[in-house]
This record gives structure tokens, C-alpha cells and sequence, in this order.
């Protein structure tokens, strides 16, 4: 609620006031000027009564019925429905729920001036009786009238949100009335002034709450007198609602900081009327927002520590309402740094997995120059040795580039391709001399992605390599074939089969490895997910070991 809704709230209160309170002083005679007056009090008190709690838009099939209806009343009870409604208009004044500072004053003083219209001005007009002097009649009027004005001047500075406990203003108007009618059955019945039974009346009740609140004081165990009216706090009076809207709302709001939902999501919590600060502490802060109080609730949860203080004294339901609101806002918090460690790590995670694939890349590279050099000291014809470089060289040196040019654009999912027989060639060409058995027909009119087919048939052939190191007579066969137009290249051994423990989560998750069955084929997994392929263990048998990479379609 800003700063200037308020006043002008209380604009519309004081006018409300002050046009009720001229038609009263009016002849009756003059029915017309006292029509007229009533007629703009009532639209003031529809301009007034949103501010509070119900719709500020107020259209004509709104407005109509309750004109209708308050002229038709007035018409049939006069006077009368005049002190209903005054009665109605203190219990809606006083029934302010858990408001504190010059709001609640000013409230205050407009529900003495409706009971001060009612009792002294219109009272005497309904029972035919002399009340006041006429000159202390006049004085009255004027300062009910300063009054009034001094509501419609009074500077709100500070802007807090009312809203209206129905509860609260039916039992008073109930009160009211009750105390409104005994004292006039008093003056009637013994027979004495209207303003001694109206003072004796009032001495009564106010003796017999003073009883009662001294009977419950709450440090006797009991709950006082006030606390007992707050125990339906959780129903009335606090925009609990809109509160967790606004905070959740916050909370989907990726863009937005922790520390920036933590300064909104208290900042909407102090417009609440019966908050008046809170105090955050966690590792890095300790800031008080608002102001302090004697009357405060301590919430603790992950390292956070919050006290909320209030304007009036707690009870036991208005805690726990305090402790709930305390906790969502921690959960809200505590998820938004989740968030940004999850980002995070997310992030981490992306760089780790490019850059151990990249490290894998550059290790089938490195291995495949041993392998190359290997062959070629082994060689007798420097010839033939000049011509598996001329053919080796330019490969490696391309694969080389390819994998520097996705370091430094800090990517690997860029996808090349090439014809199939050409990549079945070349694939061949780099393990030549490694004793492995390529078999299957190729296509000239089909490609294939070298990206993922390189990366894990690498992978797939160094593991079935390692096994040589244990038995080295181990038959690796590589074939690849063709079943409506989708390449599948399947690497078999006669090898030991891959462990149990291990064969149930391969391609799930990195495993810790010394056989070759580590973070490579959790790599060449996710890759070959990632471009529509699928790596599976297709068979696991002693001396029938076989991989297959095929389309997921």
C-alpha cells in the first residue's frame, strides 16, 4: 500500500465523519439537505471502504443495490437505521486487525467520534430527551467537527497495509450495541440521567475486563485477554495468500539473486500489519529490516537465523503463523543458492566432461603415432615405411586440428562428417599392422559422423588392445554393416568378459578402472546419445565379448 493510497484513505474517512455528522445537526425539516449529506456520506464510505478490504473498482451494479437498499432503510426506520449504521461504522473502525501507530490512532479517534455522535447527538433525538445544554451542545459539535478535519489533515507518512477483522468489528458492533441499549434501559428504568447510566454502564463493563484480565495475565499459564483474541489469526487479517504468491513467484524467477529475493520477499512481509522487522543472520549477513521490537519469535533452520518482531505481544497461534511465514522464506532462500551451486557444478561438470574427452581424443592420437612409429622402425623397406607415413600423417594431423579447434571453442558437439567408405578406409589404414580384422561392405552414397563413430570405436578397440597385455593371442574383430540404410559397427573379442559388478552400470556412470573399462565408454555413451546413437554391450560371454554402435531410430 503506498504512501499516498493512505492518505488519501483517511481523506475519505474524515469526510465520511464529517458529512455524518453535519446531517445529524441538521433540522429535520430540511430533509432534503439531510438526504443530500447522507447521500455523499455513503459514497464516501464506499470510496473509504476499498482501501481496507474489497475491490477497489466499484462499478454501477455494484453501487446501485446498496444505495437502493440504504434509502429504503432510511426511509422505513429513519433515525434508526441511522444508529444501526453508526453502531455498524464503530465496530468496521475498531475491528482493525493488529494495526499499531498513528493508523490505529486515527481509527481510534474515529470510532470516538461515531460513539460520541451516537450517544450525545443522536440519542437524545431518538428518546425525546435533553441531554446537554445547548451551549455545550455547540462546543461538542465544533470539536467533533475539528476533529473530523484533524483526520483529513493528519500527514501518513508511513505506509502500512489495514485490512479489517469482520470477526472483530461484528462482536464489537454486538458489544456496542448491547452497551448501548443497557444504558439507556437504566436511565429509563431508575429513572436517573441518561449520561449517569451511560457513565455507570461503561464503569461496569470496564471493571469486569479488568477483572478478567487480571484473572488470565499469561504468566499464570492462561492466555490473556488479547492473545485469546488473535487465536483465529491464521483466517484474518494478514494477506497470507498473496504473501506466498509474491514469494513463490520470486522463487521461479531464475534471473533473480538471492540476496535480491531475500531483500523483496521481506520487504513484502513487512507490509504485513502486525510485522514490524525482521532480523536476518546467516554466514555472511546480519541485517535488521524494520524496526525492533519487545514482542519477537526466533526461527533457526540451515544455518539461518531469523527473528521476527511484531507490534503486539505473540501467542501460541500467532507463533506458529510467524514460524511458518520465517520457514517458507528460508526454504524460498536456501533453494536459490541450490540453484546457483547446482548451475554451478553443472557447469564444472560440462568443462570436466569436454575436456577429459578432448584429453581421451589426444591420447588415441598420441597412441596411434606410437603405434605408427612402432611400425615403422619394424619396417625393412624405408620405402614402404615412407608411404604408411605419406598416408598416416596427414590423418593424424587433421584429427589433431580438430580436436585444438574444439578446445578453443570450448566444445564438443560440433559434428563432421565424411562418405562411409572413405571413414572405413581410413579407420583401417590407422590401425594397420595392429593385427585387427575389419569385415562388412560399405556404401559410397552414405555418411557418417566421424565425430562420435571415431571417438567410440577408438575406445572400443584400445579396451579390446588392453586385453593383449593378460593374452596375447586375443582375436579382436571389428565389422560394420548396413540395415535400412543405418550404419552398425559392432567390436568383438575372445576376451575375458567384463566383470559383473561393472557390466550392470557400464555407460551409466564413470567407473573407477585399470582394465580399460573406465570414464571412456561412459564418454562414448553420452556422445553417442547426445548425436541419436546408441552403445550397448551386446554380448558378455567368455571368448565372445562384442560392443555394438547403432542408430537409436
Amino acid at each position: 500500500m503506498s504512501a499516498a493510497s493512505t492518505r488519501l484513505e483517511f481523506i475519505n474517512l474524515g469526510f465520511m465523519l464529517l458529512l455524518l455528522h453535519l446531517a445529524l445537526h441538521q433540522s429535520t425539516d430540511n430533509s432534503y439537505l439531510v438526504s443530500a449529506l447522507l447521500l455523499s456520506h455513503i459514497g464516501f464510505f464506499l470510496l473509504w471502504q476499498p482501501a481496507l478490504n474489497a475491490n477497489k473498482n466499484i462499478n454501477l451494479k455494484t453501487l446501485l443495490p446498496i444505495v437502493i437498499i440504504n434509502i429504503l432503510l432510511y426511509l422505513l426506520l429513519g433515525d434508526w437505521f441511522i444508529a444501526l449504521w453508526i453502531i455498524l461504522l464503530i465496530g468496521l473502525t475498531s475491528g482493525s486487525a493488529l494495526v499499531n501507530g498513528p493508523q490505529r490512532a486515527l481509527y481510534g479517534l474515529a470510532a470516538v467520534i461515531l460513539f460520541l455522535q451516537l450517544s450525545l447527538i443522536l440519542t437524545p433525538r431518538l428518546f425525546h430527551m435533553d441531554v446537554l445544554d445547548q451551549d455545550i451542545d455547540k462546543i461538542i459539535s465544533y470539536i467533533l467537527m475539528f476533529l473530523c478535519g484533524f483526520i483529513i489533515l493528519w500527514p501518513v507518512k508511513k505506509s502500512r497495509m489495514i485490512k479489517i477483522d469482520y470477526l472483530h468489528s461484528i462482536l464489537i458492533s454486538f458489544g456496542l450495541f448491547s452497551f448501548y441499549i443497557t444504558s439507556i434501559l437504566i436511565s429509563f428504568t431508575s429513572n436517573i440521567h441518561y449520561l449517569q447510566s451511560l457513565l455507570l454502564t461503561a464503569f461496569s463493563i470496564s471493571v469486569f475486563f479488568i477483572l478478567l484480565s487480571l484473572i488470565c495475565l499469561p504468566r499464570h499459564g492462561i492466555a490473556g485477554i488479547g492473545q485469546i483474541w488473535e487465536q483465529h489469526i491464521l483466517n484474518i487479517g494478514n494477506p497470507f495468500e498473496n504473501w506466498v504468491k509474491q514469494t513463490s513467484l520470486l522463487g521461479q524467477n531464475k534471473k533473480i539473486t538471492p540476496d535480491l529475493f531475500l531483500e523483496n520477499s521481506i520487504e513484502q512481509l513487512l507490509t504485513l500489519s502486525w510485522v514490524c522487522g525482521i532480523q536476518w543472520t546467516d554466514k555472511e549477513n546480519n541485517t535488521l529490516y524494520g524496526e525492533s521490537s519487545k514482542q519477537q519469535t526466533y526461527f533457526e533452520d540451515n544455518g539461518i537465523k531469523m527473528t521476527l518482531y511484531s507490534h503486539i505481544p505473540m501467542g501460541s497461534a500467532l507463533k506458529i503463523h510467524a514460524q511458518l511465514l520465517m520457514h517458507l522464506m528460508s526454504y524460498f532462500y536456501t533453494s536459490k543458492l541450490r540453484e546457483i551451486t547446482l548451475k554451478n557444478q553443472t557447469h564444472l561438470k560440462a568443462v570436466y566432461e569436454t575436456g577429459s574427452k578432448l584429453t581421451h581424443d589426444i591420447k588415441n592420437i598420441l597412441q596411434s603415432l606410437q603405434a605408427l612409429t612402432g611400425v615403422v622402425h619394424a619396417a625393412d623397406d624405408p620405402a614402404e615405411s615412407h608411404e604408411l607415413i605419406g598416408k598416416q600423417l596427414p590423418i593424424l594431423t587433421q584429427r589433431l586440428q580438430n580436436t585444438l579447434n574444439k578446445l578453443q571453442t570450448k566444445t564438443d558437439t560440433g559434428k563432421s562428417f565424411q562418405k562411409m567408405d572413405i571413414w572405413w578406409r581410413e579407420l583401417q589404414s590407422r590401425y594397420h599392422g595392429r593385427d585387427i580384422q575389419f569385415t562388412g561392405e560399405t556404401r559410397n552414397d552414405l555418411s557418417i559422423d566421424t565425430d562420435v563413430f571415431d571417438t567410440v570405436l577408438e575406445n572400443l578397440l584400445e579396451n579390446a588392445r588392453s586385453k593383449r597385455r593378460i593374452r596375447p593371442e586375443t582375436e579382436i574383430i571389428t565389422t560394420i554393416k548396413l540395415v535400412d540404410d543405418n550404419i552398425i559397427v559392432s567390436v568383438c573379442d575372445d576376451g575375458d568378459p567384463v566383470p559383473t559388478s561393472k557390466s550392470n552400470l557400464l555407460f551409466k556412470q564413470i567407473l573407477p578402472s585399470q582394465d580399460g573399462y573406465g570414464i571412456g565408454l561412459y564418454q562414448s555413451a553420452q556422445l553417442a546419445e547426445r548425436n541419436g546413437y546408441k552403445l550397448e554391450l551386446l554380448s558378455n560371454e567368455p571368448e565372445k565379448v562384442c560392443f555394438q554402435l547403432s542408430a537409436t531410430g
